[in-house]
C-alpha cells in the first residue's frame, strides 16, 4: 500500500471536503488588503499599482489589490499546487517554540512563501515572464501576511490547524479553523468594502517589521486563545462555541485583521523603498 506524507493526506482530505476554508475568508482577506492600501506611502502605492498592472500576464487579468488577495486560495488546488503548503506553518502540539529546521524541513511553509514573494518583488522584472511572476508575488504576499495573522495558520499539525476539531458554532456545524476564518468575522459584522475604513482607523501598534516575531506572536495566540475556552479548558471535538467564546475573541480577531493590514503595508513600503525585509532563517 502506498504511503503518503501528512501534508499530502491533508490536501487529499481538504479536496474531498466541500466548504473547507484555509484563510480569513473573502471578507477578512479583502479587508486586510483594502486597509493596507490606505497605509501605503506614496511610493508604496505607486509600487502596488504598477505591479498589479502586470496581472495582464496572468490568467484572469488585472485585479484590484483586495480582489487579488483572494487569488492564492483559488489557485492552490489547481495551477499553483506548489503553493499549497505556503499558507500555514505546522508545529508539533507539544512544542513551545517554532523551530524552522524541524517545522519547515522541506522548505515549503508560510515563512518560505512570504520570503519568496518578497524576493520576487525586490528584483526589477526583465521581461513578461518576470512581470507575471511579480504580479503573482504581490497577490501571494497580501494573502500570506493575512494568513500569518490568523493564529490557526501557525498551529498544530496534529489537528490540521483546528480543521479536525469539529464544533458547534451556536446551532451550526463548524470546525475550530472555520470559526476563526469566517464565523467570528461574520458575526462581528465586518463586511467588505463597508468595514475598510473601520479597519484602517482601528487603533493598534504594528511595531517595526519583525516577521519572525509576528510568527511567534501568532503561535502564542493559537495556544493561549484559539484552542481554549475562556475558562482555560481546551476545546475538543463536539464542543459548543457560542456567545461566551465569541465575546472573548471578537476584539482579538478585529485587531489581528487591523495588524495584518498595517504590517502588510509596512512590508510593501519597505520593498518599494529598496529595503526588503528578511523572513527566513533556519537559525529560528
Amino acid at each position: 500500500m502506498k504511503s503518503f506524507t501528512p501534508s499530502v493526506l491533508i490536501l487529499m482530505s481538504l479536496l474531498a471536503t466541500p466548504g473547507t476554508t484555509l484563510a480569513w475568508g473573502s471578507i477578512g482577506h479583502k479587508l486586510v488588503c483594502g486597509a493596507a492600501e490606505n497605509h501605503l506611502t506614496k511610493k508604496g502605492g505607486q509600487f502596488v499599482k504598477k505591479i498589479s498592472e502586470y496581472g495582464e500576464f496572468l490568467k484572469g487579468g488585472v485585479l484590484s489589490f483586495p480582489e487579488s488577495c483572494l487569488w492564492p486560495d483559488k489557485v492552490k488546488y489547481s495551477t499553483r499546487m506548489d503553493s499549497y503548503e505556503h499558507h500555514f506553518l505546522n508545529i508539533p502540539s507539544a512544542s513551545e517554540r517554532i523551530n524552522l529546521e524541524r517545522d519547515c524541513a522541506s522548505l515549503s511553509c508560510l515563512p518560505v512563501g512570504i520570503q519568496k514573494s518578497i524576493t520576487y518583488l525586490s528584483n526589477p522584472p526583465k521581461g513578461e515572464r518576470e512581470k507575471g511572476r511579480q504580479a503573482a508575488a504581490l497577490r501571494f504576499l497580501g494573502h500570506y501576511i493575512g494568513d500569518l495573522h490568523q493564529p490557526l495558520h501557525v498551529s498544530n499539525a496534529s489537528d490540521w490547524g483546528g480543521n479536525r476539531i469539529k464544533v458547534r458554532w451556536y446551532s451550526k456545524k463548524s470546525n475550530l479553523h472555520r470559526v476563526w476564518d469566517v464565523n467570528i468575522v461574520e458575526k462581528s459584522g465586518l463586511r467588505y468594502p463597508g468595514s475598510v475604513a473601520f479597519i484602517t482607523d482601528f487603533k493598534t501598534d504594528p511595531g517595526a517589521i519583525n516577521i519572525k516575531r509576528w510568527f511567534e506572536d501568532s503561535y502564542t495566540l493559537t495556544n493561549d486563545r484559539a484552542y481554549l475556552h475562556p475558562d482555560g479548558v481546551r476545546i475538543k471535538n463536539g464542543d459548543h462555541l457560542g456567545e461566551v467564546y465569541f465575546n472573548a475573541n471578537k476584539g482579538l480577531v478585529i485587531e489581528q485583521i487591523a495588524l495584518a493590514a498595517h504590517r502588510l503595508a509596512l512590508t510593501i513600503n519597505a520593498i518599494a523603498a529598496g529595503n526588503p525585509p528578511v523572513v527566513f532563517g533556519l537559525s529560528w
